[in-house]
């Protein structure tokens, strides 16, 4: 009698069949009663039962298109399983057990893939969540800002609704370039530039006041300042005109380029 040859059976392909369930009833009979009898026939019908397994898990996730456009690249060459109905042991024997091999690859393929597009994804998420948090950050900048600039508006507003105060126009020719707003009680000029251009980095305009008939330094401008808003200054005389010149950084004990100037 012939010695019944266990791995060549197991290359044969029967396994895979039967795990597929493409046997017939006698066929799977057949393939369950050596199972019994041999262990290892036992253990390969479990590990292609376990590569399915894995393999029918993973099938059933739902990567982007193009995770499942590169897995099928990647298994187009691969030979595909085409089980005839039913057929008889010797046929069965005749099947290369390499058309099975796929598998475990394709399975492996999807799970590499499946964590590359994990990862992008985490990392597109992480991108993401930065951005938000400098918008957050800029918006609350913006805020603080916002916050900062309605209580100079309001300081501004309540310096020119203080009583006492009267508003000196101060012309260049016929033109307007700025506005004075003096309080008397409170001995205190308040500058607001109209229509004068920036002095640039060498240069400051600098406020007088005329008391009797002489030009007294309030001082000089700040430019980044006034753009912002009323620039005050203290004087404790009584002014009889505002004169606005165009000084050296620093400003001029004397006025040199006077720019204009407006009577009280």
């Amino acid at each position: 009698m012939e010695q019944f040859n266990i791995q060549e059976y197991l290359d044969s392909g029967v396994i895979e069949l039967y795990v597929f369930d493409q046997l017939s009833e006698a066929e799977r009979e057949a393939v369950e009663k050596l199972a019994a009898q041999y262990p290892e026939i036992q253990n390969e019908i479990a590990e292609v039962e376990n590569a399915m397994g894995a393999y029918h898990t993973l099938e059933g996730l739902t990567p982007p298109d193009y995770i499942l456009s590169n897995i099928l690249a990647e298994t187009a060459t691969l030979p595909i399983v085409t089980a005839t109905p039913e057929p008889s042991l010797k046929e069965v024997k005749a099947l290369p057990r390499k058309r099975m091999a796929w598998l475990p690859i394709a399975a492996a393929v999807v799970g590499l893939a499946l964590a590359g597009w994990m990862f992008m994804e985490k990392q597109t998420a992480q991108q993401n969540a930065d951005k938000l948090q400098q918008e957050l950050w800029a918006l609350r900048s913006k805020e603080q800002d916002c916050a900062k600039n309605e209580q100079f508006l309001q300081k501004q507003l309540t310096i020119l609704s203080q009583d006492g105060i009267k508003k000196i126009i101060v012309k260049g020719g016929d033109q307007p370039i700025a506005a004075v707003y003096w309080n008397q009680n409170e001995k205190a000029a308040h500058l607001n530039f109209l229509n004068l251009q920036d002095p640039g980095s060498n240069k400051q305009y600098q406020l007088w006041a005329i008391v009797a008939g002489q030009p007294v330094s309030l001082g000089v401008v700040d430019w980044a300042e006034i753009q912002k808003g009323l620039v005050s200054f203290k004087f404790d005389q009584k002014p009889e005109a505002f004169a606005i010149s165009l000084e050296k950084q620093g400003g001029s004990p004397t006025p040199t380029d006077v720019k204009g100037a407006g009577v009280v």
